[in-house]
């Protein structure tokens, strides 16, 4: 039974950190996407669109920019509760394994039968 046991808990931590790592890679695609509006608006604003309607749009990009960074917190912080999950799936398997092993093996206590 330790052993099916044992297996699960590594299963979950394997499917948990599958889990962490796409959060990484969702984390790592919307840090390049901030990075290229923040790019885009900095051309636009100082280049491009030296107006009024620049400012505005600057400011736009500036509030999405801060709801974003909501997101991609979210996201990373998923991402650490997956990674602190996983580490503790494993050792609680870890700890799992060494107390079935401290177990004698059934049939070697030396107990023959019931005295009758």
């Amino acid at each position: 039974m330790a052993d099916a046991t044992g297996n699960t808990l590594a299963n979950e931590a394997q499917v948990t950190l599958k889990a962490k790592d796409a959060f990484d890679g969702a984390v790592a695609k919307l840090t390049s996407i901030v990075s290229g509006v923040f790019e885009s608006q900095q051309q636009l604003t100082s280049t491009a669109m030296v107006t009024t309607a620049g400012e505005r749009f600057g400011g736009v990009v500036v509030q999405w920019a801060q709801d974003f960074e909501d997101l991609r917190s979210t996201l990373n912080w998923m991402s650490q509760q997956l990674g602190d999950t996983a580490q503790q799936l494993t050792n609680g398997n870890n700890q799992s394994a060494d107390m079935a092993a401290a177990l004698p093996a059934f049939g070697n206590s030396g107990f023959v039968s019931f005295p009758s």
